[in-house]
This record gives structure tokens, sequence and C-alpha cells, in this order.
């Protein structure tokens, strides 16, 4: 049986090697108070420390390979800090004993001790990557305007409707109308465009920009990302595999959902504006007229504010998405 370093408060890494090789779940207690004890468990591939837990939790929702949870028994609420070993069993271990010693040698609340034992085992928890908060608003428009739809069309039409980020067409496509939507957290509706093909109608069929405005706000009143895209899912039945997939198209992670703490909403209704010979795109086809060697441009980015146009409506039941003409701001 293996025995703990004589004179430390903890296995060897030999030993620790050894149990993680035998594959089977062990239990190892801490000698000290509060209790501490560590459930390795080489199948799932992870080390958690568990100990009784007082408020408040661990920060732990930016670090990827560990997680924290609330267990409520009989015996109080037990807290469960849980590292993800991957590759890297002796920093697993480490953090761990760690964390613990921080609690039982030096009296430190758990969320203050998990602070202090991840800065110094850092390396081996690359902070989570979140969608930038451009990316998030734009992705958050998107799914108003999908929640719309499929309020108004149903389901399947709708998520079938929903093209751009898998084929890169335009972001929703009918047969009478394309949309692109474009979302911003500004007072004034100014938008991004990206490329020399975004805003050029494709097969003949009209475009349409969406200028998407949104605000901050409170649980009452807004929602936050990881919150839509539940609700979207759920609405999505069995065309989720395909929300899903746009999702992880846009840069959705699951394992990020609690990256995304902004409360938002609506600050007006969208508005449309037909994508014609007047509207200030930058496409390639007039591009190449004024710019010489315009071949060896690669890519190009740039702002337009359009607060000021008249905005138009939209056939159908895409109708009621936006404001119609006379009410424009």
């Amino acid at each position: 049986m293996s025995e703990p370093i004589k004179d430390a408060r903890h296995y060897s890494l030999a030993n620790v090697d050894a149990f993680w090789d035998a594959a089977n779940p062990i239990v190892l207690p801490i000698a000290g108070r509060p209790e501490c004890t560590l459930d390795i468990h080489p199948v799932n591939g992870i080390i958690t420390l568990t100990t009784p837990f007082t408020p408040p939790e661990p920060d732990v929702a930016k670090w990827q390979n560990i997680s924290f949870r609330v267990i409520t028994s009989d015996q109080g609420d037990v807290a469960e800090l849980t590292v993800m070993v991957e590759d890297n069993l002796h920093a697993a271990y480490g953090l761990v004993t760690s964390i613990a010693d921080q609690v039982q040698l030096r009296s430190e609340p758990l969320a203050a001790a998990a602070a202090t034992a991840i800065a110094k085992h850092r390396s081996m928890f690359a902070g989570k990557a979140a969608l930038s908060q451009d990316k998030e608003v734009g992705l958050f428009g998107e799914l108003l305007v999908l929640e719309y739809l499929i309020g108004e069309i149903g389901v399947g039409p709708a998520v079938e409707s929903w093209q751009g980020p898998l084929n890169e067409e335009h972001d929703f496509v009918f047969n009478d109308v394309h949309l692109e939507i474009k979302t911003t957290s500004g007072e004034q509706r100014r938008h991004m465009m990206h490329g020399f093909t975004q805003l050029v109608p494709l097969r003949g069929v009209p475009l349409s920009l969406i200028s998407v405005q949104l605000t901050r706000s409170n649980h009452e009143g807004g929602r936050t990302l990881s919150r839509i895209v539940s609700q979207l899912r759920a609405k999505s039945g069995g065309y989720r595999p395909r929300v899903d997939d746009a999702l992880e198209a846009w840069g959705w992670k699951d394992e990020d959902k609690e990256l995304y703490t902004t409360f938002w909403t609506k600050r007006t209704k969208p508005c449309a504006y037909d994508v014609d010979d007047r509207f200030p795109a930058f496409t390639l086809k007039r591009l190449i007229q004024v710019i010489p060697n315009m071949e060896f441009v690669s890519d190009l980015s740039y702002r337009v504010d359009v607060t000021q146009f008249t905005n138009q409506t939209l056939p159908g039941p895409l109708a009621g998405l936006v404001n119609p003409p006379e009410e424009a701001p």
C-alpha cells in the first residue's frame, strides 16, 4: 500500500502516478482542519478537492480545465473543485494540494485559496477565449432575428433561412429578399462592414441591411447571450443540430457560457435599409473603377452610419421585424 512521504502532508508524485496508472478511483484524505479530501478518478480524467463550503464561491469561470460546484447534504454544504488532468497529472495534483494547504495551513477562505493557487499554477489553465464584445453583440442580433422568424414563419423555415454562418451567404436567405444583419450597442446606427462581397446582392434577389441596436440591461429586463442561446435551442426541436452548427461557426462554445454576463435588450426596433445603387457599399465592381491595381487589395473593413437614412419595409411576414418607414427615428 502506498504511503505519504515521511514528514509531508501529501503523497509523493511517484505514488500519485501509481494511483493514476491503476485506473481505479481513490479518495485521499488530507490531515488538517477544515476537512479536505482528494478524489482521484483516472477513468474520468479528473481530480476533485472536497471541503466544507463557506461563501463566496471561487471565481473559476474564466479558466478552462477547472470547475466548481456546491453539493447540499444533511451534513451541510460541500464544495467540490474539479480539475481536468488531460496530460499534466503532476500540475493538477500540485494545484489541488496547494489549495488545500492555503485552506488548512493559512486559514484562507476557499475562494482566496483557489485564486492564489491558480496564480501559481496558471500555466496549466489557459484563459477561456470568449467571443469579443463585437462578436457577442453581432451573434445576439442574429439570434433576435431568428427568434422573431421562428414565431412568424415556423421553426423549420426560420432555421433553414439562417445561412450566413454556414455558407458565407447573406445572414438570412429568402426567395424574395436576403437579409444582412448588423448589430451595434451604440446610440447611433453605425455598423462595421467587412470585405467586398458582404453587401453585394446575390442571384438577382434584393438585399436589405437590418440595423439592430442593443443596450445593456439587467436580469429583469434583458438576457445574456447564453440565455438566448439556450432559449432558441429549446425552441428549435429537431432543427437544433443545424442551430448548433451555426453557433459553432460563429465561434460559440458551450464551455464558455459563464463568461457572457452582460444582459442585453433592444434599444430600438430594428430598421431595414435597401442595399441598392444609392447605398454606400464598397464592392469590388465599384472599387476597381477608381483604385489602381485593386486586385492587390486582399481585405477591407469600413463603417457606415445609416442613422439618417430612410428605412424601408420588408415583404410578407418579415414586415413586423422592422420599423415601418413612417416610424423611423
